[in-house]
């Protein structure tokens, strides 16, 4: 005996509560799928659901496929309104579709294929999803043919109600947890940044941070000259030899020309627009590509290129995330370009000091450095025994305060000449040293200016006793 009417429709009614709590308590779009699949595809004697949900104007993309031929979600992984399909015919025109069986769902949409059940006998429907913020279409499948009558249209109206509310519901939260999460993100990238010496640690830091997003790879690019960019940095899979040049075609050289960043979302985008890195992308799986200036001072510094490994679609979020963390990265690149080239001036520095001492050590001549106001301030231990007194004697000091018996006037007009006009000339000196008290001795003096970076610092002098060899 059938059951009456009356008490089908409390069993319907009954279980429509129980999947709009279900809908009512998931806190993700997962949740969703899961409550969908579970609890209303049962209620509606439905085999498979879709949702697409507006990710652009004039683009839906699917987000959840429940008992669908993984070639559907493939091939529909991103539908524009306009075509013939019935979740975008839904969604463009804001009504529901149904369709009655296999024969009626072929002859209203003909280009669909056997992954999009042309070729199955069951009924299709599509309900558009409106909320406040965003837009979206349920569709749903059904193994046989099904009248759609008022009663069960009213049920699947019902139920995509409240799947749309939910949706609506999950997507805010998720979208508020991920901007927390990224945000904590920025905070903890940036503290590392800050303490990054060398590109490879500004690199290794901006991937941990981009990873949170995906990221399967980052590289720093910088200018080293305004025609010359290079990769100074990698994470990831090495890419190969590839174009240095600004003019060249590289995502990193036209960003750094161009100033603006790159969001290349797909592979068919990347191969189009450099098609000479398509063999290097395929070999690492590559899928998705976005390239951001580094800017300092509003200047170009170079910039940071960051791969995805499939398909994605960068969404404001994405792309701001992206953008906030190139500032801090750049500054950090800009310190440890600004450490490296300390270093190597403090090695250069180092180099040169211990060259200076062997010298001033082997040389078999007095020498002595002179500052501008003609005060010592290296003299090797030759001219310390010419002179009669220590090393540190000297440091500081005049030659006229310490060596009063040689004749001041002629030493400071020879100290003048080459500090002011440069270049370098030899006199002989007659006087006394501390070292021979009453005893008269010649000296050839040979007196040269020292400059750095251009400029004359001081003058040296090289000393030797006439009848020295």
């Amino acid at each position: 005996m059938r059951p009456s009417q009356d008490r089908l429709r409390l069993e319907r009614l009954e279980r429509l509560q129980e999947v709009t709590a279900a809908l009512g308590a998931a806190a993700s779009s997962d949740a969703v799928a899961g409550a969908l699949e579970r609890l209303a595809l049962p209620l509606l004697r439905a085999s498979a659901a879709t949702i697409f949900w507006e990710r652009a104007p004039g683009e839906l993309e699917l987000v959840h496929a429940v008992g669908l031929d993984p070639a559907f979600t493939t091939r529909r992984r991103v539908i524009r309104v306009d075509e013939r399909l019935p979740s975008a015919d839904a969604f463009r025109t804001g009504a529901a579709v149904w369709v009655r069986t296999g024969a009626e769902l072929r002859d209203r949409f003909p280009g669909l294929g056997a992954a999009d059940g042309a070729d199955l006998p069951g009924a299709l429907a599509a309900i558009p999803l409106a909320t406040d913020r965003s837009r979206g279409t349920l569709g749903l499948r059904f193994e046989e043919p099904r009248a759609f009558d008022p009663e069960e249209r009213a049920l699947v109206t019902a139920v995509a109600t409240q799947c749309g509310l939910s949706m609506e519901r999950a997507r805010l939260h998720e979208g508020q947890r991920r901007q927390a999460e990224r945000l904590r993100q920025i905070f903890s990238t940036t503290a590392a940044l800050s303490g990054a010496a060398t590109p490879g640690a500004v690199a290794d830091a901006a991937f941990r941070g981009l990873s949170a997003i995906g990221a399967v790879a980052a590289e720093l690019h910088a200018l080293e000259a305004p025609d010359r960019l290079v990769r100074v940095a990698r994470h990831g899979p090495e890419p190969g030899a590839e174009p240095d040049a600004p003019g060249a075609p590289a995502p990193a050289a036209d960003v750094v020309r161009s100033g603006k960043a790159l969001w290349l979302e797909s592979p068919e985008a990347i191969d189009a627009s450099f098609p000479n890195l398509e063999a290097g992308r395929r070999a690492r799986g590559e899928g998705a590509w976005a390239v951001v200036p580094l800017l300092a001072g509003g200047e170009p510094l170079g910039a940071i290129s960051v791969a995805f490994p499939g398909p994605r679609r960068f969404d404001p979020d994405d792309r701001l995330f992206v953008r906030m963390l190139a500032v801090p990265c750049a500054q950090a690149l800009e310190r440890a370009r600004l450490y490296e080239a300390a270093e190597r001036i403090r090695r250069e520095a180092q180099w040169s000091a211990a060259t200076l001492d062997a010298m001033f050590a082997s040389l078999p001549v007095g020498l002595g450095l002179l500052d501008r106001a003609m005060r010592y301030v290296r003299v090797n231990d030759r001219l310390a025994r010419l002179n009669g007194l220590p090393v540190e004697a000297h440091l500081g000091r005049m030659p006229a305060e310490i060596l009063p018996g040689l004749p001041g006037e002629q030493l400071a007009a020879a100290f003048g000449r080459v500090v002011e006009g440069g270049g370098a000339f030899e006199e002989v000196v007659v006087g006394e040293l501390p070292s021979e008290p009453g005893a008269t001795r010649r000296f050839r003096a040979t007196w040269f200016a020292v400059a750095v970076a251009g400029e004359v610092v001081g003058a040296g002098v090289m000393v030797r006793q006439e009848g020295e060899g």
